[in-house]
């Protein structure tokens, strides 16, 4: 299989997510004119993702952007601005979480005394139940 048919077939399969590497490399990819074949590469990736994006109704299901340590939010293209942007390596464990597609569990705070209140029914409003 080449690479053109194997980036295909991971770009359209909806069960697989999709990191973008931010950079400034990478926006002068896909914003500037392409000299070389990475730079054809990305700038076919990235409007293949877009599309999808428009096609969801600007909803994003699977591309997750990754600020690395030369990037910033200017560097992140402008229609995923909205979109949760993940600081590598700060952001490591939420990343972790988004990729295994699992929620971070936050326990509700548990009161120092419970309260219990035991209300009886009455015989007539149990009847219409």
């Amino acid at each position: 299989m080449d690479i053109n048919k194997w980036k295909d077939s991971y770009l359209k399969d909806p069960l697989t997510l999709i990191i973008i590497a931010v950079s400034p490399k990478y926006k002068a990819d896909i914003e500037g004119s392409v000299v070389d074949s990475h730079g054809l590469h990305t700038k076919y990736i990235h409007s293949m993702i877009q599309n999808e994006f428009i096609e969801q109704g600007s909803l994003n299901f699977r591309f997750i952007p990754v600020l690395f340590l030369s990037a910033s939010q200017k560097h992140v293209p402008s229609w995923l601005q909205n979109t949760r942007v993940y600081r590598w390596p700060q952001d490591t464990e939420d990343l972790l979480l988004r990729l295994l597609r699992e929620e971070r569990y936050v326990p509700p705070p548990v009161p120092m005394e419970l309260t219990l209140i035991i209300r009886p029914v009455a015989p007539s409003s149990a009847t219409t139940l």
